[in-house]
């Protein structure tokens, strides 16, 4: 086994999120939400480029699949279509609103998303924090069909996060952060329908300090988490429900996603906030709100898969 290595690589970000690594480009997407921007990270020669999004904090951002110009977003609760070729940066930009979710723009917006085999946008809804609470039961989870028509799939649900499907595509998993649960669900990949919801992992039950929040799967099937407040990931096994490593981010304690990138798919790109900490508190964590790169974990990830949208609406 080879000596896990994590750098800091760029920031800090106020709320860094959604890593998205675009094996087109081989380059690396991720927001910062409260700053409402996408940016772009270039891993050979550590350029990052920005675009501002008016509508609204940013949740995700993905490629469109054939486009390395096109790219859809979550501003507010707009999902919405930019184009930016990511090459320099951009104070604003005029995005086309693709759809709305049907709640309410002053209490939830957009939160993080994946697409699945078939092309489908997975996308959940979460509560803005008041007075250091989140209020429950006001999101939901959400599928988004290539005609753009608004599916909801998981409702309510109060923090909706990470989300990944197993390799064999029967197998859905999905995170609703203050539930401190990792949640399966069968899968039917071509109707896009799940079922049979199950708990898989249990955080409070293992002990394990911090909130599950962002996700994403190795080729050996087991899931990587990133702990908000828990200073670091966890690599847990979905199948035995065994918890089998945690790797330890020296510097952030707000750890909010993860997704592997690199040629070999074997960097796992980490992204952090900083949100909210006073002084003291970014004094003991000089690295809050980077984006991180870990290397050497030995394992590698699936390609990651992009928006497929109707050449109608393109």
């Amino acid at each position: 086994m080879s000596e896990v290595i994590v750098e800091p690589l760029v920031g800090p970000y106020e709320l860094g999120e959604g890593p998205h690594w675009d094996r087109i480009t081989q380059k690396l997407y991720f927001v910062d939400i409260v700053g409402q921007k996408v940016y772009r990270f270039d891993p050979v020669t550590r350029a990052v480029t920005s675009v501002f999004i008016e509508n609204g904090p940013v949740g995700f951002v993905i490629p469109i699949e054939g486009s390395t110009s096109k790219l859809v977003a979550g501003a507010g609760l707009d999902f919405i279509l930019l184009s930016w070729d990511g090459e320099k940066n951009l104070e604003k930009c005029t995005p086309q609103i693709l759809a709305t979710a049907d709640s309410n723009p002053a209490e939830t917006r957009w939160n993080d998303a994946k697409v699945d085999a078939s092309g489908r946008l997975w996308c959940g809804t979460m509560s803005f924090e008041r007075d250091g609470v989140f209020p429950p039961n006001m999101g939901s989870l959400y599928s988004i069909d290539n005609h753009l028509e608004l599916k909801k799939q998981v409702s309510p649900v109060t923090l909706s996060n990470g989300l990944t499907w197993n390799n064999k595509n029967d197998t859905f998993y999905y995170i609703d952060s203050l539930t401190y649960q990792v949640a399966a669900f069968d899968y039917n990949s071509e109707t896009g329908v799940i079922s049979n919801k199950r708990t898989i992992f249990d955080l409070q039950k293992n002990n394990i300090p911090g909130i599950p929040d962002g996700m994403t799967i190795d080729t050996d099937g087991n899931l990587w988490v990133a702990l908000y407040a828990g200073n670091g990931v966890l690599q847990i096994n979905p199948e035995t429900g065994e918890r089998l490593r945690f790797v330890k981010i020296n510097g952030a304690k707000n750890i909010t996603s993860v997704a592997f990138g690199g040629p070999k798919l074997d960097t796992l790109y980490v992204t952090s906030a900083s949100i909210q900490l006073n002084e003291s508190e970014l004094k003991e964590q000089p690295y809050a709100g980077y984006l991180f790169a870990i290397k050497g974990l030995g394992v590698h990830g699936f390609p990651a898969n992009s928006f497929k949208l109707s050449d109608k609406l393109t």
